[in-house]
């Protein structure tokens, strides 16, 4: 909604203010921490100079500093200096002329939009940017708190509460092999193989001895 020349001088005034402690800062510092062309900056702080928002100092450890505390300098006076006519103020159908007398198709829902604006722009200041925001954990409903069980409902009363689970009972064999065919075939394997080994024993029991030679 702002321009990015106005995008920038905002990002300027939050680093000289964050670093109002230690003094000014130099357009070549600002240059490089923002990643700006210096002579495309030196422009843009010399306009915040104009309209008395920045103070700048020469010669060795000069630069910029703050001419009023973070807490009273609002982001609508650090616009107005860049954008004094900003977008926001433009007819969205391009109209060179729109107001209420003349207005466009978009004209009486775009004002009420652009009331918003100025409102954030002209209440917000760089003090309220540096402010610490309070953390907030997206998706995450407030832990449900516990409710007192009334004397005179049922869920008060010992009777209403659901009796202890007893012990499961231990599953009968012939139970596991029905519900695991797994080990039913492994049984029937088992079964069969006792089977035959039994009957190979009796038939060579039976066989009779071969005479001596």
């Amino acid at each position: 909604m702002i321009s990015k020349t106005a995008r920038n001088a905002l990002r300027a005034i939050l680093f000289v203010a964050e670093r109002e402690a230690s003094g000014p800062v130099s357009a070549r510092t600002l240059a490089r921490e923002l990643d700006l062309p210096h002579n495309y900056l030196s422009k843009t702080l010399y306009r915040l100079v104009q309209h008395g928002i920045l103070s700048a100092t020469r010669g060795r450890g000069g630069g910029y500093v703050l001419t009023a505390p973070a807490t009273e300098l609002t982001l609508g006076r650090i616009v107005e200096a860049i954008d004094p006519e900003g977008p926001e103020r433009r007819c969205l159908l391009g109209r060179p002329q729109c107001s209420e007398v003349n207005p466009c198709a978009m004209h009486g829902r775009w004002c009420e939009v652009r009331e918003a604006i100025d409102s954030f722009f002209a209440e917000t200041t760089v003090g309220d940017l540096l402010a610490p925001a309070a953390p907030m954990v997206r998706g995450r409903s407030p832990l449900p708190v516990a409710k007192e069980p009334d004397a005179m409902s049922d869920t008060a009363s010992p009777s209403s509460q659901p009796p202890p689970a007893e012990p499961d009972a231990p599953v009968p064999l012939m139970q596991r092999l029905y519900d695991s065919p797994f080990l039913l075939l492994a049984a029937c394997i088992v079964v069969m193989f006792v089977f035959f080994t039994a009957w190979g024993m009796l038939e060579i029991m039976s066989l009779e001895p071969a005479p001596l030679p």
